[in-house]
């Protein structure tokens, strides 16, 4: 009886001990999260390198895009208008890969390059480009109900050159997504960022000259 009695509070201590190793490695363990990024747009793997010396269709100056506090990281907002659509709140489990302007900023390059155009930053040392400086006012998913959600992107697009205004003009897109969830706003956030990309290249083709 003794050898039963010893052998259960052997099995019962090593018990306690894999349940408390674990607890301890769970608290310690980093939260997983989900990244998202834009993925690779349509004509992507075709896209080909320009010289700004070679005269393309559109040649600018892209200034660092400017952003509100809370698009600062890399949280993937949305916003409950059901609740308080004042209120900003982000996704617990899910990321973007960068923040959003980087995101923007590089889907906006791919595009004009695709066109055959050129963008550049004041590093690259060319003169007399118009310049052209974007204010990031909204990169967010609502949701009308828990089960239906839409993308809102918008920004406000100044170009300038030699220190003064040429045009201003805002842009915006709504998308609606596939699921009511991160993974649906990850997709259409893309969708809405290249709808308002086509939109601002016709534009700048209008008033660059």
């Amino acid at each position: 009886m003794n050898t039963t009695y010893f052998a259960r509070v052997w099995l019962l201590r090593s018990s306690l001990f894999v349940i408390l190793t674990s607890l301890l490695f769970a608290c310690a363990s980093p939260t997983m999260h989900q990244q998202f990024d834009f993925g690779v747009s349509q004509t992507e793997d075709s896209q080909q390198t320009f010289n700004a010396t070679s005269n393309p269709k559109l040649a600018i100056l892209l200034a660092e895009i400017q952003v509100p506090n809370s698009l600062e990281g890399t949280s993937m907002l949305y916003r409950l208008l059901y609740e308080n659509k004042q209120e900003l709140r982000p996704y617990a489990q899910s990321r973007w890969s960068m923040p959003p302007a980087q995101l923007l900023k590089q889907r906006i390059k791919t595009h004009i390059n695709q066109q055959g155009g050129a963008v550049l930053t004041s590093i690259d040392g060319v003169k007399n480009l118009p310049i052209l400086r974007i204010e990031l006012e909204e990169f967010s998913q609502h949701f009308n109900s828990p089960q239906q959600s839409q993308v809102q992107l918008r920004w406000r697009a100044s170009l300038i050159k030699q220190n003064q205004l040429i045009a201003q003009k805002i842009f915006q897109a709504q998308t609606t997504c596939d699921s009511a969830d991160a993974k649906g706003g990850a997709k259409a956030m893309p969708q809405a960022s290249d709808r308002t990309i086509t939109e601002l290249i016709a534009w700048l083709q209008t008033q660059v000259k």
